[in-house]
């Protein structure tokens, strides 16, 4: 493909290639989840006692049994015994408790 100043453009493979070394670089220089630089949302489990949640951008149901998050174009709800929000940053959250049930809503 040739452009009006006679140069000629790269391919698009060139531009998803630069924009994934971008993310790369990000992620490496801020250690942050390249997940979270895409807008996605990436949840961790351990066992069922703790989930941490990278990704999520807001609190929209909290008691002792149900946590209710806001992650992208859809939220996250998670169900049990004892749960509480342990840490909460503005892109990621920890929930620990007996976790029995994890929904996704789009």
């Amino acid at each position: 493909m040739t452009r009006k100043n006679g140069r000629r453009r790269a391919p698009a493979q060139n531009d998803e290639d630069f924009s994934r070394n971008t993310l790369d670089k990000l992620n490496h220089a801020f250690d942050i989840p390249q997940s979270s630089l895409l807008g996605n949302t990436q949840i961790e489990l351990s066992g069922n006692r703790e989930a941490i949640v990278d990704g999520c951008h807001g609190i929209l149901e909290y008691d002792e049994n149900t946590i209710k998050l806001a992650a992208g174009k859809m939220s996250v709800r998670f169900t049990g015994r004892g749960l509480q929000i342990k840490v909460l940053t503005p892109d990621s959250a920890v929930i620990e408790g007996f976790i029995s049930n994890i929904e996704f809503i789009s």
